[in-house]
């Protein structure tokens, strides 16, 4: 199968540091291109995959200094019209938000799916709406039940256990990694670990992206930071990354919204590491309660169950990603989604079923 896949410019595939749609644009790239089928990755040319690369730009515009904001919704429309201009060429387009796909999607019959790694209902409304052509495909049966339409498939995010080290003999900190975003509960995690008196990495970066990041990032955060019970670094190489999210004893996501997936959750839980998080949007999907982590209710009851995360096996933490969240089982997912809609046949049935909630 020709298969073109499509992301935004930003960042780069696979991300340096820390990216999840980037990172799962990677995988699918790799995973299909050793299935044999025919893949072009339409991203930033710093993107290193496999298959064929075309790029409007040399290197992601987060990493370009002379970058500017317009100039990266410019690219980011001209990444896209790279695509559908000779989108013919392609059984099947896989766009992945925030690109503008939908729009480009009614200028050919070639089928795109769009993955939501974020959606606001009134958009998702739009586009059923507007575009015959694309066919969306949510992360999370919480996400499709917040957008009003639960007949949306369901495909979970994958990480490889070949990049993640698992370590059972964790260290005595916590561990938070985010974008400094308020929704992302930063802050919280900070007051969570001085009521329990444990240590608290923090990785993030403020992102010009989002134009409060910095506000909340110097206001909220940064004063916390003590370089000893607080620690921050802003940024680290992913294989770095998921090496500290092994050694800590436990990873905290007191989440202030309803997060559609959460790859870092994920990606700990690889490492072994259990994680501590509110029971809300895509937690109770992702966790195992009591087995891989804790689903709780307020920064109280997470204070209170700091100590029990001792008692949890690290090992069943790894098994668990396994068995639920790899990239193979991504993949198989998303195969099977491009067969239905090259066969015209888009039935709406969720592939991914949620038979293993928390």
């Amino acid at each position: 199968m020709k298969i073109a896949q499509i992301t935004s410019v930003y960042i780069s595939v696979p991300p340096k540091t820390h990216g999840g749609t980037e990172r799962i644009v990677y995988h699918l790239c790799q995973e299909l291109h050793r299935r044999n089928h025919d893949v072009e990755l339409f991203a930033s040319g710093d993107s290193k995959v496999d298959c064929t690369l075309h790029a409007v730009l040399p290197i992601a515009s987060q990493d370009d200094p002379h970058s500017t904001f317009y100039l990266e919704k410019e690219y980011e429309a001209r990444n896209t019209y790279n695509l559908y201009r000779q989108a013919e060429r392609f059984d099947v387009i896989h766009a992945h938000w925030t690109t503008l796909a939908p729009y480009f999607s009614v200028s050919t019959t070639t089928p795109t799916l769009i993955t939501y790694a974020y959606m606001e209902r009134e958009l998702h409304e739009y586009y059923k709406e507007h575009f015959p052509h694309c066919f969306p495909v949510c992360v999370s049966h919480a996400q499709a039940k917040a957008l009003g339409d639960p007949s949306i498939p369901v495909v979970y995010n994958g990480v490889d256990l070949d990049e993640i080290a698992f370590n059972g003999k964790p260290e005595d900190f916590l561990m938070i990694v985010g974008r400094m975003t308020p929704g992302k509960g930063i802050a919280e995690a900070i007051r969570i670990a001085k009521k329990a008196r444990t240590k608290l990495l923090i990785v993030g970066h403020v992102t010009t992206h989002l134009p409060w990041s910095e506000e909340y990032f110097y206001k909220e955060v940064k004063p916390q930071i003590d370089g000893g019970m607080i620690r921050y670094i802003e940024r680290l190489a992913y294989h770095d990354i998921v090496e500290m999210m092994g050694k800590a004893k436990g990873f905290l996501f007191p989440l202030q919204w309803d997060e559609p997936f959460g790859m870092v959750v994920i990606e700990a839980m690889a490492a072994g590491t259990p994680v501590l998080a509110y029971g809300r949007g895509s937690m109770p999907e992702l966790i195992k309660h009591g087995e891989t982590g804790f689903l709780v209710e307020g920064e109280e009851e997470m204070v209170e169950m700091i100590d029990r995360l001792q008692t949890l096996d690290r090992g069943s933490c790894r098994a668990w990603i396994a068995d639920h969240f790899s990239v193979k089982q991504m993949v198989d997912c998303y195969e099977q989604l491009y067969r239905r809609a090259t066969s015209g046949r888009w039935l709406g049935k969720v592939v991914q079923k949620q038979d293993h909630a928390g």
